[in-house]
């Protein structure tokens, strides 16, 4: 075990790593000082970070926009939600390219992440870091800031400048796409605060049956079969 933890924290990815720790440290201790203070509003906050998780960041943002939070609040939780997923998945990527360790659950979503490599390797050759930086800014599926960051690497581009591109294009991401759906939030909430959960719990149930409807249809096969 000792052996493992230095191999995975050694060099540059294993600073992205303990990175991804501090910043999953600082968002937890945020939100348990949030309940303590107020448990509405640490609920709200919960309620983005698991959203974006589960879901992605345009559902996150307008759940955060929904529940009357500001700009500040709503972008800040997503560019560290988004942040300490991406630098937790690219570092253990890092580390099952190289053999320290084998990571089944994330080996499809690997598999599937080398296929972009070799559909996008023209554009990457071409365009390099710039290539990148639109890559993880266009929002696209499978396109994004956790497959960008590890088609980085998969082109040699070093790890911190990674980092680095996938954080300011994220940041530029995520602002503009909260400045466009806080319009409409807010056009539809002159309407009906009740209208605009319907709308955001259809919203979250049709992306959630998308993500996972290879995993839906194998359970619906079984009980059919």
């Amino acid at each position: 075990m000792k052996q493992l933890l230095e191999k995975l924290f050694r060099g540059q990815e294993g600073n992205i790593l303990l990175l991804s720790l501090i910043l999953t440290f600082l968002l937890t201790v945020f939100i348990i000082i949030c309940y303590i203070i107020d448990v509405n509003f640490a609920n709200k906050i919960t309620g983005i970070v698991f959203s974006n998780i589960l879901v992605g960041r345009v559902p996150a943002l307008s759940f955060g926009y929904a529940a009357q939070l500001s700009h500040f609040i709503v972008i800040g939780v997503n560019i560290i939600t988004e942040m300490i997923l991406v630098t937790t998945i690219y570092s253990l990527f890092v580390s099952s390219f190289k053999g320290i360790v084998k990571i089944k659950v994330l080996e499809a979503f690997f598999k599937e992440v080398q296929e972009q490599k070799q559909k996008h390797q023209k554009k990457f050759d071409k365009y390099g870091k710039f290539g990148l930086f639109i890559f993880v800014f266009i929002p696209f599926w499978m396109t994004g800031p956790i497959v960008g960051a590890i088609i980085g690497f998969l082109i040699g581009i070093k790890h911190y400048s990674i980092i680095f591109i996938v954080f300011i294009s994220t940041t530029i991401a995520i602002a503009l796409w909260g400045i466009f759906l806080q319009e409409i939030i807010n056009t539809l909430l002159i309407f009906d605060s009740h209208f605009v959960w319907i709308v955001l719990f259809i919203l979250l149930l049709a992306l959630l049956i998308f993500r996972f409807k290879d995993f839906i249809y194998e359970k619906v096969k079984k009980i059919f079969t």
